[in-house]
């Protein structure tokens, strides 16, 4: 008996001291750092992490803590589409800086919100690389990379991913630890919002809304169009060229120069324009001249598309660069005015009647400031078009839902093939191929039924 009783006193024992143990770690730093990392893998398979890549040395934890919070805050807001407050994170909450930033992440929830798409987030991945530091009298300099890879809703088993998005945060130190006195994104929205305000001399807090408004407007509109496009039985024009275009070759080929954590160019074969006024431009008309579009140094200004070196030269000769290689508007230019030797392609057609390979560009106002390529068509169960995949460069994207721009204006440049120079090529007047454009494309992406 008396075995029985000391047997179960130190059972209780042990018991206790395990409950002190179990109960100490939970609260510990260790436990917490586990849990988290736990929770972020297991939690209904939802992953949401802001990583520092590198460069974390550079800067004291203290001053880290509300760059990554600007993060944190932001992304869960953009994933979510739930608009919520940053300016408590800047030291003056009512700066013009700070109100631009307040009004891009604003504006990016609500037109996305407006898309007959759910592009809420899933899932996300951010990584943040910190590039270098600045230190004066009152604050410091930090410039940073970002890039993403996300999951949205309507495509969850498809990561959509960004990379090269410039930041620039200047911090102030308070009694409490640094702020952020200013914030500067190289993105799209953000970007658009700022030009905006900017160009508005008095300071509005209606410009952010109006700038919402017709952006909406304008996403009804391509809504519409979509509908027509599903609704139609002409799915396409019909168009001819004498030589094919190999789409797949092109979509190859824009897999090939873009990376998911960090840019990369092709600077062994061509020029690089990241830092005027973009390289999308260069990068669709390298992915072009991959899928078999001869570059094109016949005619005017208009109706030139090479790159031979960097210099610009409109001499009908095979030597430096026409604007049509890496300007967007000039590239539309091109594609709608050139009929002899070259590039054939049909614009102005419904946008949604694009295949994997042909061009899409974005804008606002009826001003075009950029170009991506179609990778892939995303269609419903029942075969119904519901959002192109894209690739693009300078921010560069790969498997990007064409409809989660900031950008709201989109154009379709469909890529049929290209032409022979008939006075030399084709003296007897033969009559050309005829083909129906884009041939040799992807597979669609068919989305499957919920449960």
């Amino acid at each position: 008996m008396r075995n029985k009783l000391l047997i179960s006193f130190m059972v209780i024992i042990f018991v206790a001291v395990g409950f002190v143990f179990v109960g100490n770690f939970i609260h510990s730093p260790q436990f917490k750092k586990i849990a988290n990392n736990l929770n972020s893998i297991t939690s209904g398979n939802v992953i949401r992490e802001i990583k520092i890549r590198s460069g974390e040395e550079l800067l004291e934890p203290e001053a880290l803590a509300p760059i990554i919070q600007y993060f944190d805050l932001s992304a869960a807001a953009t994933a979510d589409l739930n608009t919520t407050d940053i300016t408590h994170l800047f030291s003056d909450s009512s700066s013009a800086n700070a109100w631009i930033n307040q009004s891009a992440l604003d504006y990016l929830i609500n037109l996305r919100l407006s898309q007959s798409n759910d592009l809420r987030m899933t899932n996300y991945e951010y990584g943040l690389t910190i590039s270098e530091v600045n230190e004066t009298e009152d604050q410091l300099e930090v410039i940073l990379t970002e890039d993403r890879t996300v999951s949205f809703a309507f495509i969850p088993d498809i990561d959509s991913s960004s990379s090269g998005i410039g930041h620039t945060f200047y911090l102030k130190k308070s009694e409490n630890g640094y702020l952020i006195s200013a914030h500067d994104q190289d993105e799209d929205y953000f970007l658009l919002l700022e030009k905006a305000i900017n160009e508005n001399s008095e300071y509005s807090g209606e410009i952010p809304n109006e700038l919402l408004a017709q952006s909406s407007s304008v996403v009804k509109e391509l809504s519409s169009q979509k509908e027509a496009f599903n609704s139609s039985d002409q799915q396409a024009r019909v168009s001819s060229a004498q030589n094919p275009y190999d789409a797949q070759s092109a979509v190859n080929y824009a897999m090939i120069w873009v990376n998911s954590n960090y840019v990369i160019r092709n600077t062994d074969e061509y020029g690089v324009y990241d830092q005027y006024d973009g390289n999308c431009n260069n990068y669709i008309s390298q992915c072009l001249h991959a899928g078999g579009i001869p570059m094109d140094y016949f005619g005017d200004e208009h109706t030139q598309w090479k790159w031979y070196d960097d210099d610009v030269n409109l001499e009908e000769a095979n030597s430096g660069r026409s604007p049509a290689w890496a300007g967007v508007e000039e590239f539309y230019t091109y594609a709608s005015h050139n009929t002899g030797y070259g590039l054939a392609a049909v614009v102005d057609d419904n946008v949604f009647s694009g295949s994997a390979g042909d061009i899409l560009q974005y804008g606002f106002g009826n001003n075009w400031h950029h170009s991506v390529i179609i990778t892939d068509i995303i269609s419903d169960k029942d075969g119904k078009m519901l959002d192109y995949l894209i690739n693009s460069n300078t921010t560069d994207r790969i498997n990007y839902p064409a409809s989660a721009y900031g950008y709201p204006e989109i154009r379709l440049i469909k890529i049929i093939g290209w032409n022979n120079n008939p006075a030399e090529v084709n003296p007897q007047n033969e009559a050309p191929t005829v083909l129906v454009a884009p041939v040799d494309q992807p597979q669609e992406i068919q989305l499957q039924p919920e449960p």
